[in-house]
């Protein structure tokens, strides 16, 4: 049941353009974990997530 509902948060996130810290923790392990070097915080994460989407000055929507 948890790992259901983690799947739905997850796409609701998506869909809606949120920061999703668990899959980010996901990818990072797969791809980037290595001795000595750790992901960012969730506070770290979220604040770069906002950063990337509000102040780059593209447009990261549809209309």
């Amino acid at each position: 049941m948890r790992k259901s509902w983690r799947r739905v948060s997850s796409a609701i996130k998506t869909i809606f353009g949120m920061p999703d810290y668990d899959r980010y923790l996901q990818h990072w392990l797969m791809t980037h974990a290595a001795p000595g070097i750790f992901p960012m915080t969730e506070r770290e994460y979220y604040m770069y997530a906002l950063t990337e989407r509000y102040e780059k000055g593209g447009v990261t929507r549809c209309c």
